[in-house]
């Protein structure tokens, strides 16, 4: 089946029933990891033909828009959808309109240079099924050759208010979609953004203590490209979600999209919880 999606973008579907899950893929010039991202999804020890993918294309020079129909024609899905959009160069958007055509009930964002454990699915859905709204779980950081696990903590708000605790690879529920979190561009940490807007609609959060993913960094990751804006960006997700935060930590956030040179940007990735930190004196 053929299908001509709204505006500028160009889709092409095929559905054979209701998936349980809904993978979106975003993609801009990385066919070469598209294969290994692919065959990780097959390999889940669950039945495949329970999840939906929906690979979504940032303009691709690379051929990865053709690799990725040939590749998802073959595969035993509940169904699959192949996206192209206008060059956007931000994951969020790219993210969102896979999102917004996804039907399964668990929704899952992956970035296709990272490959899923046979686990993942399985043991994130079960936390679903235990009442989680939110699933993330540890992960093996891959780089230049070495491979380590990441062990991430549980889920607290303080430790989310500090800090991006989970990554972009969690599952979470599609009601919590539906009731209008999205990716937002206002901040280059999209993600960690995405997750305090489910924290501020009350999302049960369950961290699975063992390694479920690969996650690989190299040169192109988006994340390195963020380190840049770190401040304004930490800024704008305070902005952003006042209600998730200390009034001090406003506070700073307010001075720092002032320009207000007396305020400690902090260590990148870190947003002050403490007032000591936050220097309410310093920005009124």
């Amino acid at each position: 089946m053929h299908c001509e999606a709204t505006g500028d973008s160009l889709a092409d579907c095929h559905r054979t029933g209701s998936p349980q899950v809904s993978i979106v893929i975003p993609n801009h010039n990385y066919g070469r990891y598209l294969a290994g991202c692919l065959q990780s999804i097959l390999h889940q020890n669950l039945e495949t033909r329970t999840i939906e993918i929906i690979f979504v294309d940032d303009a691709s020079s690379d051929g990865s828009l053709e690799l990725a129909r040939g590749l998802l024609a073959d595969m035993p899905l509940a169904g699959h959808r192949v996206l192209s959009l206008p060059r956007t160069g931000r994951p969020g958007p790219v993210r969102n309109a896979g999102l917004a055509e996804a039907r399964g009930q668990a929704l899952l964002t992956l970035d296709p240079d990272d490959e899923l454990l046979p686990d993942f699915l399985p043991l994130c859905l079960e936390a679903l099924a235990e009442g989680a709204d939110v699933v993330y779980a540890d992960y093996l950081r891959e780089e230049g050759g070495s491979r380590n696990a990441v062990r991430l903590g549980a889920y607290h708000k303080l430790l989310l208010a500090n800090q991006n605790i989970l990554s972009p690879t969690a599952l979470f529920r599609r009601g919590l979609w539906d009731k209008g979190a999205r990716f937002r561009c206002a901040t280059m940490y999209e993600d960690w953004d995405f997750w305090i807007q489910l924290a501020l609609q009350g999302a049960r959060f369950s961290h699975v203590e063992e390694p479920l993913y690969r996650y690989r960094v190299h040169d192109a990751n988006y994340s390195l490209a963020a380190q840049g804006q770190d401040a304004q960006s930490k800024a704008r997700i305070v902005v952003d979600n006042a209600a998730f935060f200390p009034s001090w930590t406003l506070a700073w956030a307010r001075g720092v999209l002032r320009g207000d040179s007396r305020l400690d940007p902090m260590p990148r990735g870190i947003i002050p919880v403490l007032p000591e930190h936050a220097a309410p004196n310093a920005v009124g």
